[in-house]
């Protein structure tokens, strides 16, 4: 089997926090790079987050939904040319806390929007003030959800419901000594029905007891320092996706943790997927914090023994974990982006038994731990997945934003790279002249991706698919793998490299 590697110039800010300012990502080339029609799931495409773009498969901007959206926050496109979104700029005082969560037309009004979630001191700029001379913000973060879909991408007979309920992933403050004697920028999900009644609301400080922290991570969560502004408190858990389960097989089976209307989250922070019971509110199943070496997932989080990242408590990073949707191959399986150091991966496994069914990452196309190419597919924050109906997955690389569809036998037919730049701060994003006495400098990197179907989009017609070979790529063989450090043309491939 030989592998197809295309040269990519530059690491750009792997290393650096989701929405944080981020250093200009020097890439050659851009736009898509490779296509086999043949072997794709056809679609258009989202970027996901600043400024939404929807592209064609050749990589040409159809669409783009100007001054919405926010850095760190997967907007979503859905039937009728429809854009679930943030609503941008954010909350004034908060810690990417967005002020407002709303579904646009394909013209960019506003059909349905929610914001009454908490008043703030301070809003968004321009927005108007209540009658106390307070604002109402969403204080949304990371993930939405549309009754109907239950991760907020396409699958067969799972459209969303632009009047149903919606579940937003937020903030809120709070106190609770036995994890930081700061106050806590907690993370909070509510339920809000189509007259905008937020009906049912979680918080995760009110769960700490039922995670099983061990000593070690403990002690690190005591010793994190708060963030933010006045809204701000100890990061201590930062959730990066929330999801209904939706219909599945393991509940059809009778297994009661897997109820449709229970949610699963991730914690960045704390390197651990979780489910909450949505009647209950309790913990019904979990992944970790703590991998026992003989797991098939010890490897979830960090690869490194103690773990550790800048000063983040279990040492990990997962984002964008979901149960794959029924109707879609490996339906009822978790798949979750793995961010890890210094590698990545994207990780399928059963969630009764644990067992890894599918792994995308350099050390799954074969080359051995200390093989340059086994790190060379990595984002250390950011990113996401979602499983094709043909099979094939769908993975964002979002700190160099890298976008492309691989096979299950881990072969590439699809590579984008984002040729569009932007300029990202922890609280949101905006042009040159804005952040230039800040030295904040340009980056490509995308949140999120997600396929769109052509039928989603009634107001385009979508140029023929044409094929995209690769110029100039670099072959390796079966002879290169396992052999240590590759140079080609003398230029030495690092573990931090991109190919």
């Amino acid at each position: 089997m030989k592998l197809l590697k295309t040269l990519v110039l530059g690491l750009g800010a792997a290393c650096l926090c989701a929405g944080a300012a981020q250093a200009q990502t020097d890439v050659i080339p851009v736009g898509t790079i490779k296509y086999d029609p043949a072997r794709c799931w056809n679609s258009y495409i989202i970027l996901a987050g600043t400024y939404p773009k929807l592209i064609d498969r050749n990589g040409n901007l159809v669409k783009e939904w100007d001054n919405w959206g926010a850095a760190a926050q997967p907007s979503k496109v859905l039937p009728g040319g429809h854009l679930l979104t943030s609503i941008y700029p954010p909350v004034a005082e908060g810690f990417q806390d967005q002020s407002a969560v709303a579904v646009l037309d394909w013209d960019n009004r506003i059909v349905r929007k929610f914001d009454k979630w908490q008043k703030v001191e301070q809003g968004a700029k321009g927005q108007p003030a209540a009658a106390d001379g307070s604002f109402w913000a969403a204080r949304q973060h990371h993930d939405f959800q549309l009754e109907g879909s239950s991760v907020g991408y396409y699958a067969p007979g799972m459209e969303p419901r632009m009047d149903g309920k919606m579940l937003v992933l937020a903030h809120s403050n709070a106190e609770n000594p036995r994890i930081n004697k700061a106050g806590l920028l907690d993370d909070a999900i509510y339920i809000v029905d189509g007259k905008g009644e937020v009906i049912w609301k979680w918080f995760a400080s009110e769960h700490f007891s039922e995670f099983g922290f061990s000593e070690s991570a403990l002690n690190k969560l005591h010793r994190m320092a708060p963030v933010g502004k006045k809204l701000g408190g100890v990061d201590w858990f930062h959730i990066n996706c929330a999801s209904w389960l939706g219909p599945n097989k393991w509940y059809d089976a009778g297994d009661e943790r897997f109820h449709p209307e229970n949610i699963i989250c991730d914690s960045r922070n704390t390197s651990h997927l979780f489910i909450i019971d949505h009647k209950t509110g309790g913990v019904a199943w979990q992944c970790g914090p703590d991998y026992p070496d003989d797991s098939p997932l010890r490897l979830m989080g960090m690869h490194l023994p103690e773990g550790g990242f800048k000063g983040l408590p279990a040492g990990g990073m997962m984002h964008h974990a979901h149960i794959i949707p029924k109707g879609l191959p490996g339906e009822g399986n978790v798949i979750v982006f793995n961010n890890g150091l210094p590698f990545s991966q994207v990780l399928e496994f059963n969630p009764i038994t644990l067992e890894k069914v599918w792994e995308y990452s350099g050390l799954a196309e074969g080359y051995a731990p200390n093989h340059s190419l086994a790190h060379s597919f990595f984002s250390a924050t950011i990113s996401g997945v979602q499983r094709l109906p043909n099979g094939n997955t769908l993975i964002c690389e979002g700190n160099d934003g890298r976008i492309f569809e691989v096979t299950p036998d881990l072969e590439i037919v699809w590579e984008y790279i984002v040729p569009f730049m932007w300029y990202g701060t922890a609280s949101g994003f905006g042009d040159a002249e804005n952040h230039s006495a800040m030295r904040v400098k340009p980056t490509n990197s995308t949140y999120r991706a997600y396929r769109v179907p052509y039928s989603y989009i009634p107001q385009l017609r979508h140029d023929p698919e044409r094929e995209v070979i690769p110029a100039d790529p670099f072959i390796y063989d079966d002879a290169l793998r396992n052999a240590g450090a590759v140079e080609v043309e003398n230029e030495e491939f690092t573990p931090f490299k991109r190919y």
